[in-house]
């Protein structure tokens, strides 16, 4: 047993190092399964509670220390009852992640780039398979601003549904362009540049394509570029555009692309936390 006195007074134990590093872990990742649910509003109301009983304990208030200790007799069934949804979910999202074989995910923050990809090639794929017409603009370190204000601006979470609904035949907006970034899907129905005159050899290309090539070509997006015709899958970035990629292709380009993006929006979130 390893044995060493903290500032010359305590005695502690490497085992107790280990204790405390493993409560920390357990409680830091409990309250970010909480965050953003109405238990967070509860566990504040439950520690003023607990200061409460300290001041009273203090102060020697006795009425206050026996009501407040008998609460605290229903407190573990209180919590149970009342965080009930909430330990479900956190529950069912453990054992997700396990059952995944993604432990990493647990004890350390994903960058959240496979998420993202998942949902833009899954409709990609769909829209593809369906011939639905689409075109994608994944933003880089050049702003679209410009664009992005020539449509409807979303600041929507990155999904898979609503980029499928958002180039639906007949829908309002499926005949511009939806601009992401890394965070969100920013606008939709965006009108995007075309190229001024007869560009060399873009006599095969339809309106989405030229748009593409005119994008790519002025600044550092990807551009995704689903035929009406033929469902074929293109990707536009600078002065090329490769047609007729697979899906695992597309995800490989995203993922290239973006992935120096994601790190720093992860390196931001872990110093803003």
């Amino acid at each position: 047993m390893v044995l060493f006195k903290l500032f010359d007074i305590i005695d502690v134990r490497m085992a107790d190092i280990l204790d405390i590093l493993l409560i920390t872990i357990i409680l830091y990742y409990v309250f970010l399964l909480f965050r953003g649910t109405r238990a967070v509003q509860m566990i504040f109301g439950g520690l003023l509670l607990i200061l409460a009983w300290l001041l009273a304990q203090w102060w020697e208030l006795n009425t206050l220390v026996w009501l407040l200790s008998n609460l605290a007799t229903m407190g573990i069934v209180a919590v149970v009852i009342l965080f009930q949804p909430e330990i479900r979910s956190a529950l069912t999202r453990i054992g997700q992640s396990v059952s995944q074989a993604n432990l990493r995910s647990i004890f350390f923050h994903s960058s959240g780039l496979d998420g993202v990809t998942e949902a833009i090639c899954s409709a990609v794929q769909d829209l593809a398979k369906n011939k639905f017409g689409a075109l994608i603009v994944l933003e880089k370190r050049v702003g679209l601003r410009n664009y992005e204000e020539t449509g409807e601006i979303l600041n929507a979470k990155i999904s898979s549904r609503l980029l499928r609904s958002l180039f639906f035949p007949n829908s309002a907006l499926h005949d511009g362009a939806v601009i992401l970034n890394s965070e969100c899907i920013v606008a939709a129905g965006c009108i995007l540049p075309m190229p001024t005159g007869n560009a060399e050899g873009d006599a095969g290309y339809g309106m989405r394509h030229r748009a593409a090539k005119a994008l790519a070509a002025e600044c550092d997006a990807i551009v995704i570029v689903v035929s009406e015709e033929t469902g074929g899958i293109s990707i536009a970035y600078r002065n090329t555009l490769r047609r007729k990629l697979s899906i695992k292709e597309v995800e490989a380009e995203i993922k290239r692309h973006w992935k120096d993006l994601f790190d720093v929006n992860k390196i931001s979130n872990l110093e803003d936390n």
